[in-house]
C-alpha cells in the first residue's frame, strides 16, 4: 500500500458537477487536450523502457508468482515490460521461490530488480549508530547475493530500501522519524557501494525510491527535509573528491499534490498537464542536485514506482494518485483517465531525458490499494479483471508486440493422455512406426508432450500427456522423421529418434550428429533421451516388458534463450502446473509448467522413468 502525503482536497463542488455530468447530461463534447493527443497519436516511448512492481504476490494468493510465474511473466513480456521489481525478506517466500521467479522472468528477457528494505531507528547524527546498521545491511545485502540470488537466477539490480523518506513512528522508542534518515541513507548507499566495488558485483545498485520530488519554484532546489538532509551529507565526499555511490538515483514521482482533483472528479481526461509539469521539474532538479552533491553530470534516475489507482466509488477523496473508473464524454469504456494519466506520466519521463526506466506500481490491485493493471480477484470470472484502457496504452507506451488480448497468456490449452502402457496410441501416425515393436505414445502435429506418468503398483511408463497451446501450437512440427525416407524436400526438417535402452542418448550417434539441448548432468546416474535445441519430445515408446526405450524429437521454432530444468517424479508425483487435472490416479505425474515443453526423458538403469528436462519455450 502506498504511503499518502497528503490527502486530496475536498471538491464537493466538483463532486456533484460530475455526478450531474455523467448521469444526466449525455456526451459532453469538448475539444481534444494535451493528454487526448497524445493518446491518439502516441507510440511507444523514446529513450524510456517500462516495468512493473509485482507487489506482494509471491505466495499467499490466488494464482501466486510461486505457482503462475510462467504466465504473469508471459503477459508482461507480451506488453512490452522490460523490468519485473521483486520485494526480497518476504517471511512466506523461500529462496527456492525467489530463484523460480527470477529464472522464469529471464526465459522472456525481463530484468529483475530486488527491493531490500532498510530500517533505521538511531539518530540520524549518530555516526556509530550509522555505521553498525550500514554493516548489517550490507552482510545481509551479500547473504542475499550469495545464497538467494545467484548464477542464472541472480538479480540484475538492487534497490537499496525503499520509500526512505516516508514518516514512521513504528520504532522501540514510539518517535516519529523517517524510515531512514537521509545521512543514514546516504552512507548506506556508500557502503553498498564499496560492496560492489570491492567484491566486483555486476548488479546495479538503485537508490531506495524516494516517495514523491516536492519542488519550489526554482529547478535547483526543494523544499524537503529529506532530499536537503540527502544530498548534504558527507557520505558523498571522499579523500579524492565526490563519489556517486549508486549507479541510478531512486524516485517514486507520484506526486498527489499537484494532481487536479477538482478537474478528475469533473470527469475529464485532460487534467494532468499542471502534474506532468510539476514532476517534469522535479525529475530534472533531483538529477541536477545529485549531480552537485556526487561531483558528475550525467546521473540517470529510475521511477522504482509510479503509478495511479481508481477510486472504487468513482470519487477521488483523500485517495493518492486517485483517477476515476468512468469519464467524460459519458458512455466512454471505463478507465480512460488511467490511461490518460499514465501517458503523462510516460511523456514525462521521455521529456526529462534523465529517466531511463520506469516500473509501474502495480501488476494487481492489492486491497486497500488500486494502483494494478488488473483488479481484484472475480470469483465469477474466475480472474483477476484487466483494466483494459490502462493495459492498452502501458502495452503502446511500452512497445508491447505480444497479443492484444490481455487473457492470451491465461488461456487454457487443450490436453490429450496418450496411454502405451500396453498398447499404442497414436493420435498422428505421420511419423510412420519409428519405434517397431514397442508400445508408442505420439501426440498430433501442433501438440507437445508436456508429462508422464509411470505406475505406482510396476513402476512401468503409462500415460503421456499431450498438450496443444492455443498460443505457440504452430511452433511445433511433426513431419516425417529420419529413419524413414526422406520427405519432398530432402532439406526439410525431419523428426529424430533417441534410444535409451543401453545408455544415454543425446544426439550424438545421429548422421549428422545432434548437439543435446543442454550440457547438464540432469539426472546424474541414469540414462537419458535428449532432443537437439531446436527440437521438442513428440513422442515416447516403451519395451513389451514394460522398460521405457525411446523419444521421438521433433523440430520446433524455439528461442535459443531458453532454461531448464529437471523434473523427478520417480517417487512421487512433480508438476509444475497442475491444471490438466489428475490424469493419472495410478501413476506418479512429472509435468511441465506452462510456457515450457520436454526435452528430454530420463530412465533407470532398470527401465523405469525417471525425470523429465522441462525447458523455456
Amino acid at each position: 500500500m502506498k504511503t499518502e502525503y497528503s490527502r486530496a482536497r475536498n471538491c464537493w463542488g466538483a463532486m456533484l458537477i460530475a455526478a450531474s455530468v455523467l448521469g444526466a447530461c449525455g456526451q459532453v463534447e469538448e475539444g481534444l487536450g494535451e493528454e487526448e493527443v497524445g493518446m491518439a497519436e502516441q507510440e511507444a516511448l523514446t529513450g524510456v523502457v517500462l516495468g512493473v512492481a509485482a507487489g506482494n504476490i509471491h505466495t499467499g494468493v490466488i494464482q501466486p508468482l510461486s505457482t503462475h510465474s510462467e504466465q504473469v511473466m508471459c503477459e508482461l513480456a507480451g506488453m512490452g515490460a522490460k523490468w519485473l521489481r521483486i520485494d526480497a525478506d518476504v517471511a512466506t517466500t523461500d529462496a527456492t521461490t525467489y530463484r523460480r521467479m527470477i529464472e522464469k522472468a529471464h526465459a522472456k528477457q525481463l530484468q529483475v530488480l530486488v527491493t531490500v528494505p532498510a530500517k533505521y531507528c538511531g539518530a540520524d547524527n549518530d555516526q556509530a549508530a550509522i555505521d553498525a546498521f550500514t554493516t548489517a545491511y550490507v552482510s545481509h545485502l551479500n547473504d542475499l547475493a550469495s545464497t538467494f540470488f545467484t548464477g542464472s537466477e541472480r538479480a540484475d539490480a538492487y534497490e537499496i530500501g525503499n520509500d526512505p523518506n516516508v514518516t514512521e513512528n513504528d520504532c522501540a522508542d514510539g518517535v516519529s522519524r523517517h524510515r531512514v534518515g537521509p545521512n543514514a541513507f546516504a552512507w548506506l548507499l556508500r557502503r553498498v557501494w564499496e560492496w560492489k566495488q570491492t567484491n566486483a558485483r555486476t548488479e546495479r545498485i538503485v537508490s531506495g525510491g524516494i516517495h514523491n520530488v516536492y519542488l519550489t519554484t526554482s529547478p535547483a532546489t526543494t523544499s524537503d527535509t529529506f532530499w536537503n538532509g540527502l544530498f548534504a551529507s558527507q557520505a558523498f565526499v571522499t579523500a579524492n573528491g565526490r563519489i556517486r555511490p549508486f549507479d541510478y538515483l531512486g524516485v517514486q514521482p507520484y506526486n498527489n499534490n499537484n494532481m487536479d482533483y477538482n478537474c478528475i472528479n469533473s470527469g475529464y481526461t485532460t487534467c494532468f498537464t499542471g502534474w506532468k509539469n510539476a514532476v517534469k521539474t522535479g525529475l530534472l532538479a533531483a538529477a541536477s542536485r545529485a549531480n552537485t552533491a556526487t561531483g558528475t553530470t550525467d546521473t540517470k534516475l529510475f521511477a522504482t514506482e509510479f503509478g495511479f489507482q481508481v477510486s472504487p466509488t468513482n470519487l477521488c477523496v483523500g485517495i493518492e494518485n486517485c483517477t476515476l473508473t468512468f469519464s467524460l464524454p459519458a458512455g466512454s469504456a471505463p478507465y480512460q483517465q488511467l490511461a490518460a494519466a499514465m501517458n503523462a506520466a510516460g511523456e514525462t519521463f521521455a521529456a526529462s531525458g534523465v529517466t531511463p526506466i520506469a516500473l509501474w506500481y502495480g501488476y494487481r490491485d492489492e486491497d486497500p490499494a488500486f494502483f494494478g493493471l488488473r483488479g481484484v480477484w472475480d470469483d465469477n470470472a474466475h480472474k483477476y479483471r484487466v483494466k483494459t484502457a490502462g493495459w492498452n496504452k502501458y502495452r503502446t507506451l511500452a512497445g508491447g508486440t505480444g497479443s492484444t488480448n490481455p487473457e492470451a497468456c491465461w488461456i487454457s490449452g487443450s490436453y490429450f493422455p496418450v496411454d502405451f502402457e500396453n498398447g499404442d496410441t497414436l493420435r498422428t501416425t505421420s511419423s510412420n512406426d519409428w519405434a517397431y515393436g514397442y508400445y508408442k505414445g505420439v501426440c498430433a502435429p501442433g501438440e507437445r508432450i508436456m508429462g508422464l506418468s509411470k505406475s505406482i503398483a510396476n513402476g512401468w511408463s503409462r500415460l503421456g500427456m499431450c498438450y496443444k497451446d492455443p498460443l505457440d501450437s504452430s511452433r511445433y512440427l511433426h513431419p516425417v522423421p529420419e529413419t524413414n525416407p526422406p520427405p519432398t524436400t530432402p532439406d526439410a526438417p525431419r523428426c529424430t529418434v533417441r534410444n535409451v535402452e543401453a545408455g544415454d542418448d543425446r544426439g550424438a550417434a545421429l548422421v549428422p550428429p545432434k548437439s543435446p539441448t543442454t550440457d547438464q548432468d540432469w539426472d546424474a546416474g541414469n540414462w537419458r533421451a535428449e532432443c537437439a535445441p531446436d527440437e521438442y519430445v513428440a513422442g515416447m515408446a516403451q519395451s513389451l516388458d514394460h522398460k521405457f526405450s525411446h523419444v521421438l524429437c521433433c523440430p520446433a521454432t524455439l528461442s535459443a534463450q531458453k532454461t531448464c530444468e529437471s523434473v523427478a517424479f520417480g517417487s512421487g508425483d512433480n508438476r509444475q502446473a497442475t491444471d490438466s487435472g489428475n490424469w493419472d490416479a495410478n501413476g506418479y505425474k512429472g509435468e511441465c509448467g506452462v510456457g515450457r515443453y520436454v526435452a528430454g526423458v530420463s530412465r533407470t538403469p532398470a527401465g523405469q522413468p525417471s525425470a523429465l528436462l522441462c525447458c523455456t519455450q
